[in-house]
């Protein structure tokens, strides 16, 4: 390799390492500080800038200061990164690494950062210790600073009965998933047959975009995943052949060769049932591509499913284990039949349901803050509020595919959770007319992002609107006093937390509680509050979801609202296995995600061309 204290970079190089890495977050490794990079001078080293007012250059400064002796004090660039008060602080670049983690570190960081229950209970009764008076030996009255501040523990934990839920009927074309596979279904999918007869099958016209690394083996990826589409003999199926080829580079040359297909290119008349295949190759193996949310936004103005596959996560065109290389592939082709609708596996639901029945799902995604070289502070977008209207008139057994409708907005602020009232009642306005629901006979709606101190504001203000949105269909609201619950639209509105302290163990602290396990008996003051884990992993202790029920009309009294929620999450298509939250408001997470990503925020998404398709997971 080239030597860091004489290479030179040209041009080329010098804007390719600016446009990368201005702006990233890098730790510092003497202190393992994190710090926002605002410049890369690369006519600077660290023996050829000065201190200021220390009368030495930078190398001088960390050898004499910091005890730090430089293998490269003569090395370009220096790092320019954000200090207090919005400073510059100058640090040499082999003392900085990026805190991008691997691939492979990734996948197992919740079992490194994870603690077990054996591992919690004791830490729990570690730190329990300078909370008891005179359990610690320390001097002064009440044995510690806390218990001297009335500060203080109960010696027992408080004790719940807990029940776990049954796994609910689930059916992946006509193979029920036994019990012993309700924690991942995904092998039985791979035998999954709908049987649609292949005249009434609706055939994909495919636009594959490649990287041009990948021009030897786009096409034998392209007819494993065709294949693997086509083997489910469902409503849709991939054409033999790609209807169009567009060759990609990264970054710009990506974007830039989508838009030019799509917009001022060949002049190509698109056909209906277009579908987006995009296989990239992000530069230095980075694992994600920055282009994707620029693509993904230009196809979503103009309402086009797609499907990404990263070449760096795994290369499928020269795949060293074909097992893991068709798990993969598998995947993706079970993804574009549900971005199509197709309904993969179905879930049973309580009868008690009354049908047709809207489920509500409602989530709000805040950015996280980036240095802004403008501005020279760390700044974030606007938040991006998701609502999902899913329709169920018959029970899901019936309905080979999903009726769905989804809209995102765009907040006024970075950081806005509440006041959603107008968004919520705008989207279930939208989508009672698009998909044509008159007479709706409940209403459940999943509420992600609230906080117990501002339920009431929820209630206040979103409740009334979905209320409002109700009434507009054929079929009156129940709530009012005049109104009979017989002939109305009951409603059920439930606030989800997954961030929450709560955690089950066993009576010994040696046991997380299983999956579906149900806690029914910890009530908050003034609203029905139950718990249910979702999901337990075996290299850490499970952390249940809190679902608070903020109002539940008379008409849905007979309808158990944990069973509902057990159930739906189990209906989440982009994981086969049960979750932590119910499909309907998992859906908004991850459409609010996307949207966020976009540089508009989502706002030049065509909703009604993706209605009944799942485009965003």
């Amino acid at each position: 390799g080239r030597n860091p204290n004489t290479v030179k970079f040209d041009e080329k190089e010098i804007q390719r390492a600016k446009k990368t890495w201005i702006g990233e977050v890098v730790i510092y490794r003497h202190d393992r500080k994190c710090y926002d990079i605002v410049d890369l001078l690369f006519d600077e080293s660290p023996a050829s800038k000065p201190v200021p007012d220390l009368g030495m250059s930078h190398a001088e400064y960390f050898q004499k200061r910091k005890k730090k002796q430089l293998k490269y004090p003569s090395a370009k660039p220096l790092v320019a990164v954000q200090g207090r008060n919005k400073s510059t602080i100058y640090l040499p670049a082999e003392l900085v690494c990026g805190n991008d983690l691997g691939t492979k570190v990734r996948q197992q960081l919740p079992m490194i950062a994870s603690f077990k229950p054996p591992e919690r209970h004791a830490a729990i009764d570690e730190i329990r210790r300078y909370l008891e008076p005179g359990a610690q030996k320390t001097k002064g009255e009440g044995g510690g600073l806390l218990p001297a501040l009335g500060i203080t523990l109960k010696n027992e934990r408080y004790q719940v009965p807990v029940e776990v839920l049954p796994l609910p009927q689930i059916v992946v074309a006509g193979i029920k998933v036994p019990d012993r596979s309700g924690g991942m279904w995904a092998p039985l999918l791979s035998k999954a047959d709908f049987q649609v007869n292949p005249k009434k099958a609706i055939h994909l016209n495919v636009v594959l975009i490649y990287n041009r690394e990948l021009s030897a083996s786009y096409l034998s990826v392209y007819n494993r995943i065709r294949d693997m589409v086509n083997a489910y003999s469902s409503q849709y199926r991939f054409g033999n052949k790609p209807f169009a080829l567009v060759e990609a580079g990264d970054n710009h040359g990506h974007w830039g060769a989508v838009e030019k297909f799509f917009g001022t290119g060949k002049g190509v008349k698109l056909p209906p049932n277009l579908f987006v295949l995009d296989f990239c190759k992000p530069r230095n193996r980075q694992p994600h591509d920055q282009a994707y949310p620029v693509v993904k936004q230009m196809l979503a103005k103009a309402g086009h499913i797609s499907q990404f596959l990263n070449f760096n996560t795994y290369d499928h065109g020269r795949p060293q284990d074909m097992k893991k290389s068709s798990t993969i592939l598998q995947g993706a082709a079970r993804q574009v039949l549900s971005k199509c609708g197709v309904r993969i596996w179905w879930v049973n639901i309580p009868r008690s349901l009354p049908l047709p029945a809207i489920l509500v799902g409602v989530d709000v995604f805040h950015a996280p803050r980036k240095y802004d070289p403008v501005k020279k502070e760390r700044t974030a977008k606007e938040s991006v509020a998701a609502v999902i209207v899913q329709v169920l008139r018959k029970h899901p057994r019936e309905l080979p595919m999903v009726e769905i409708y989804s809209e995102t907005a765009k907040r006024k602020k970075a950081g806005q959770e509440l006041e959603l009232g107008s968004i919520i009642h705008d989207a279930m306005t939208n989508a009672m007319k698009v998909l044509k629901v008159d007479s709706p006979k409940s209403c459940i709606v999943w509420r992600d992002g609230v906080g117990d101190t501002t339920i009431d504001l929820v209630i206040d203000q979103e409740i009334k609107d979905v209320r409002k949105a109700l009434a507009g269909a054929k079929g009156k609201v129940v709530g009012g006093k005049k109104m009979a619950p017989k002939i109305g639209c009951p409603l059920s509105y439930i606030v989800c937390q997954k961030r929450i302290a709560t955690k089950f163990l066993s009576l010994d602290g040696k046991q997380a509680m299983p999956t579906g396990t149900l806690v029914t008996n910890l009530q908050g003051p003034q609203y029905a509050t139950f718990y249910i884990n979702g999901t337990s992993p075996p290299y850490s202790t499970p952390k249940p979801a809190k679902f608070i029920i903020a109002t539940r009309d008379d008409g849905l009294k007979e309808c158990s609202m944990s069973e509902l929620a057990w159930a739906l999450c189990h209906d989440y298509p982009n994981w086969t296995g049960p979750i932590k939250l119910p499909g309907p408001v998992q859906m908004a997470h991850k459409l609010a995600e996307l949207a966020g990503s976009f540089a508009d925020g989502g706002s030049s998404i065509d909703a009604k061309s993706y209605a009944n398709k799942i485009y965003f997971l």
